[in-house]
């Protein structure tokens, strides 16, 4: 360990000392790329279309920080999916320092179809409308316009719209793979269809799927292993608003898995949830139990370890989760358990969470995992796995737990201010900076 931690630090220095070098033969000091007036804004975006190099390049009258911390104002963006495939973005302008306790929020939408350009750009407007005033306190708001292009056609709000399709998206897929070696192959196959509809108060997403995998090792002396695994499934949500924080329907699920020794597993379960926030909320903060109790039929491919080739039984099960995302980091921490109702020591339960931290300036971790506790697999067949079945994972095997953890530290120090967008040898590497440690 010392000499990781000697190498890492050899390796900091001569990184640093290198750039030093660089820049006293480069010769002057280059000129500030920032406005010491500007607004400083910290972006704080996990989607794909947060291009925040296009934002620098465009928005020339905005400092953008790096840290939150030295922000005058942080644009918190969330995101979430509408009914017709397309996305709703929740922009929450929250001021820091001498602006602190000012929240602006505005929403944007975008259609299906929409080419990341034009999100982009239209997620910059916004952004652009949410922090003129406060670019209008500063040095650069006798340089800044506001203009208003007026419709030319018939006014939106005065025509009826029609749908024909009454809200139902449909949507098909497919897709596989092939990979092999000498004396290794893969194959996948994996087809889904879908239709979803949502309104104000309803909800209702219909779907299947059928998975095909085909794997063959040779594993020596002319021998050859083959793993086939079929899952194929169909899946029925629906559900009622009723009010601010209640909601009820009722889920269902038909599944064919030869990993779970499933012929047929049959699932119906009425539903019931509270949030404890208003549902209108929930892109920026969520406390709710979710709970379901219904009846399982199960028709097996092979005999069980309890000797059974199909059987019934009711089950019900409770989803407690919290899920908060603020200028400090997000949060998501759930309880989960289900239990069978003929026998209650059959169950399962257990905690997962994840959080990632903005600690202070420059500094954030992330920490994640889950934990479960397993004492319901009725389904496991009987008899003994060969040792290379266990190692293929062909089918599923007895445990009474399960577990992953992750852990992640970064820290970044320099330059807060850098106005500067270079697109040269992109392509060479991930991009990015700062000092990182992960496990």
């Amino acid at each position: 360990m010392r000499r990781i931690v000697r190498a890492l630090t050899l390796a900091l220095l001569l990184v640093v000392g290198s750039a030093r070098v660089l820049a006293a033969q480069a010769g002057a000091v280059p000129p500030d790329t920032s406005n010491s007036d500007a607004v400083r804004v910290f972006i704080d975006c996990q989607n794909a279309n947060c291009d925040r190099q296009f934002f620098i390049d465009q928005m020339k009258w905005v400092n953008f920080v790096r840290d939150r911390v030295v922000a005058d104002v942080t644009l918190l963006v969330t995101s979430l999916r509408t009914g017709s495939g397309g996305s709703e973005y929740t922009i929450a302008a929250i001021g820091g320092e001498k602006y602190r306790g000012r929240v602006d929020t505005v929403l944007v939408y975008n259609q299906p179809n929409d080419a990341e350009d034009v999100v982009r750009r239209r997620l910059m407007r916004t952004f652009a409308l949410v922090l003129g005033p406060y670019a209008a306190k500063t040095s650069a708001a006798q340089r800044l316009t506001l203009s208003y292009a007026a419709p030319t056609g018939p006014s939106a709000a005065a025509q009826t719209i029609k749908d024909p399709w009454n809200f139902w998206i449909y949507r098909v897929s497919a897709n596989g793979f092939g990979s092999g070696e000498k004396s290794q192959s893969f194959g996948n196959m994996f087809l889904s269809a879908s239709a979803n509809r949502v309104t104000a108060a309803w909800k209702i997403n219909l779907g299947s799927n059928i998975s095909y995998d085909q794997s063959e090792f040779d594993i020596g002396d002319g021998e050859i292993f083959k793993k086939i695994q079929r899952d194929f499934g169909t899946n029925v949500l629906m559900v009622k608003s009723l009010g601010d924080h209640w909601s009820a329907g009722m889920t269902a699920n038909a599944q064919h898995s030869d990993f779970s020794n499933y012929d047929v597993n049959l699932r119906v379960q009425p539903a019931l949830e509270w949030n404890f926030f208003p549902y209108k909320d929930f892109t920026r903060r969520q406390l709710t139990a979710f709970y379901t109790l219904g009846m399982q039929s199960v028709r097996y491919q092979d005999t069980t370890i309890y000797n059974k080739l199909k059987e019934t039984h009711p089950q019900h099960s409770l989803n407690v989760a919290w899920n908060a995302r603020q200028t400090w980091g997000s949060v998501n921490v759930s309880l989960f358990g289900s239990q069978y109702l003929h026998n209650t020591s059959y169950n399962g339960y257990g905690v997962s969470g994840f959080t990632d931290l903005r600690l202070t300036k420059g500094l954030s971790i992330n920490i994640g995992g889950n934990y479960s506790r397993v004492n319901d697999q009725l389904y496991l067949r009987k008899g003994t796995l060969t040792p290379t079945q266990v190692v293929a994972r062909q089918e599923a095997l007895a445990t009474n737990y399960r577990y992953f953890v992750n852990f992640g530290i970064s820290y970044t120090f320099g330059s807060i201010f850098n106005n500067v967008v270079n697109p040269r040898f992109n392509s060479s590497r991930g991009g990015g900076g700062g000092f990182t440690i992960s496990f």
